[in-house]
């Protein structure tokens, strides 16, 4: 019997999707869980001004933009757009997730395969540029798609060689995994391993 409460919940908990909802006048961000069931927050918006974007996990008011209910810190809402596959841009800056990509250029940034992206200048794992002057000449070995994120302070105390990132403007770092080549370099997510034979 308690399996068949499982089953039933379960579906019930797949069948209703996750979204923006004006509850009572105001909106909110509503998800589901297997633990907490059906979950509301209720957002701080500009109600005249707010949005749902195209992709339903994105927002925006005259102020912000948000992303599953929580603010993006310092997105113009103004400029913001969606990319694909948990990427966005404004003016400003690229971003995976609610974090910006360390010095991306939102003009040229274009998507590899996730973690992997680049911009003219650079190839980006999850949000870090990799140290390499081979931008034209790489190959992808293999990605998983799962990513981890680390407060900045905590990245840099473990990566001191990162520490001209700013804590202030980039608040966490996305740590993607997989594996890529240059013509002379390998690289195990953001870290270079060796020289290439």
């Amino acid at each position: 019997m308690r399996t068949i409460i499982f089953i039933l919940t379960l579906l019930t908990l797949i069948g209703c999707s996750s979204g923006y909802e004006k509850t009572d006048g105001k909106w909110t961000y509503v998800s589901y869980d297997e633990a907490a069931g059906k979950r509301i927050k209720e957002l701080q918006v500009d109600n005249e001004s707010f949005v749902v974007l195209e992709n339903e996990t994105y927002a925006k008011d005259r102020s912000n933009v948000y992303l599953k209910g929580e603010k993006i810190k310092n997105a113009d809402p103004i400029t913001f757009e969606t990319i694909d596959q948990g990427y966005s841009k404004d003016k400003n800056y690229v971003y995976i997730d609610y974090y910006k990509i360390y010095k991306a250029n939102p003009e040229t940034f274009e998507i590899l395969k996730p973690p992997y992206s680049k911009d003219k200048n650079t190839i980006y794992c999850g949000s870090l540029p990799l140290e390499t002057d081979y931008i034209d000449n790489f190959e992808i070995i293999s990605t998983t798609g799962m990513k981890s994120i680390i407060l900045t302070e905590h990245f840099i105390e473990l990566n001191p060689e990162y520490s001209e990132i700013d804590p202030e403007i980039y608040h966490g770092v996305v740590i993607g995994n997989g594996e890529l080549k240059t013509r002379y370099e390998t690289f195990e997510g953001h870290k270079k391993n060796n020289y290439a034979q």
